[in-house]
């Protein structure tokens, strides 16, 4: 027989239900899912967007990205439906601490960033992806500076040009993947100067760019343990394999089809220009469908 105290609980539990369905409903769904971008750099593949015509030969390259969300009007909280992103290619922040460390060189121009700067789309779109538009252009401008090398001998840095132009970029986001996979459209201008005879070389490529998280080395190693040189799929699957040599897994969401770049040694979406994105599927070389 059910004493008082227990006729209260049960009423107390049957309206702590009534009112969890009134103000979530019956349903399990999920809630809407906010715009981001992965929290470490991306191992990008470039495809060069003209058949025979890539003079900067850049097979790809880390590139990291950041979402920033401004504070609302009272400063207390973030405002999480407005956002943008900042997109920075290795070989940016390469030629600006390379001069730097060289020769003391920077860049005069305050206005040139390493990064290219944009609005980022608050949620998913109908197909699970964020856009990134109006980008501005990532330049660094180093003018010809003499330096004195190590060995006490005067040298010349030359004058070097690099600028990223990046459009159409658009991350996907779902919540299994939520922004590890990202593709755009990047033109890149390498700009420099021959120190002696004063001859300028300007070489510009447009590339289309696959974006992976997180960015895993997939050099393949010998007995020894050193790096050979050579690509290892397997080093890209997702589940550990002791028994193949597989201790730990890759990081990689085991939904992607993936492979080793064998320029990059470096672990990229298995995807072409005008095939379907992201490459879903199962790779076959880690035996285990990871």
């Amino acid at each position: 027989m059910m004493n008082r105290h227990d006729s209260l609980k049960s009423i107390a539990l049957g309206a702590s239900a009534l009112l969890f369905t009134a103000a979530f409903g019956t349903s399990c769904e999920q809630p809407p899912i906010l715009c981001e971008v992965a929290s470490d750099a991306y191992a990008v593949k470039y495809f060069p967007k003209e058949a025979g015509n890539d003079c900067l030969m850049l097979p790809g390259e880390r590139v990291g990205m950041s979402v920033y969300n401004p504070p609302k009007g009272d400063d207390r909280e973030i405002d999480a439906l407005r956002a943008t992103v900042a997109i920075q290619a290795s070989s940016m922040g390469v030629l600006a601490d390379t001069a730097k460390a060289t020769a003391s060189a920077t860049d005069p121009d305050p206005n040139h960033k390493q990064y290219s700067f944009g609005n980022y789309t608050a949620r998913p779109d109908a197909n699970d992806f964020c856009a990134a538009s109006d980008l501005s252009v990532a330049e660094q401008h180093i003018p010809e500076t003499a330096y004195t090398d190590a060995d006490g001998n005067p040298a010349i840095y030359p004058e070097t040009r690099l600028a990223y132009e990046w459009r159409d970029v658009r991350v996907h986001m779902a919540f299994a993947t939520p922004g590890n996979a990202a593709t755009g459209e990047v033109t890149i201008t390498r700009e420099s100067e021959d120190p002696v005879t004063g001859a300028r070389e300007t070489c510009t490529t447009t590339y289309i760019a696959s974006a992976l998280f997180p960015a895993v080395g997939c050099e393949a190693v010998d007995a020894m343990g050193q790096g050979t040189g050579m690509p290892d799929d397997t080093r890209c699957c997702a589940k550990a394999n002791p028994d193949q040599g597989r201790p730990f897994g890759s990081g990689i969401h085991p939904d992607f089809k993936v492979k080793c770049d064998p320029a990059l040694l470096l672990c990229a979406l298995d995807w072409k220009p005008g095939e379907s994105f992201p490459p879903l599927g199962t790779n076959s070389f880690c035996g285990d469908g990871g």
